[in-house]
């Protein structure tokens, strides 16, 4: 190899060195101003309601647990709503009222999805206890209600929660809602 070419070479090299020497000092700068963007992002939890099966009341038993996930569903499609899901929590409403009760439920659900609509509010139910009484139909849930505008929570309250079911075509379906807001 001649000195021009061993030269030639190592200009190239340095010239490579340099290019990517360049070349990571911008991806490390692109990466410090995602890093900086990402700290100024406000994150938002996004709540996914369950599924409701229907359940059947074997031999004349309900099944206590099955009847407090009944209640927690319902107060989840109640209270844990914002405009865009008052249609989802309305359907489920309206599929675990009793046929005697569901006018009046829907009812119920009704003014509270249009006052959410209206004030364009979230509200977030947050269980604390449940209880349930021996023959399982009714369900005493307390907890407290939070409630947001965009992601700022701008109240909370403690609610204890009464849901009253019964038994129907061999299912159990919800009869009542009772809500008594707690001083605190």
């Amino acid at each position: 190899m001649t000195p021009d070419a061993l030269t030639r070479q190592l200009r190239a090299a340095r010239w490579q060195r340099s290019v990517f020497a360049v070349i990571a000092l911008l991806l490390l700068v692109s990466n410090l101003f995602l890093v900086g963007s990402y700290t100024q992002v406000q994150r938002t939890t996004v709540l996914i309601p369950s599924r409701i099966s229907d359940g059947m009341v074997a031999v004349g038993a309900v099944d206590a647990r099955y009847v407090e996930s009944l209640a927690l569903d319902t107060i989840y499609a109640f209270y844990n709503v914002s405009p865009e899901t008052a249609s989802y929590g309305r359907r489920v409403v309206e599929k675990l009222a009793s046929l005697r009760d569901r006018p009046s439920l829907l009812e119920a659900f009704d003014t509270v999805a249009d006052d959410i609509r209206e004030r364009r509010i979230t509200t977030v139910f947050f269980p604390e206890r449940v209880d349930h009484d021996a023959s399982g139909l009714r369900v005493v849930v307390k907890g407290s209600l939070a409630t947001f505008i965009e992601t700022e929570r701008v109240g909370q309250q403690p609610r204890t929660i009464t849901l009253n079911f019964i038994e129907e075509a061999a299912s159990v379906r919800l009869a009542s809602i009772d809500v008594e807001e707690n001083a605190s």
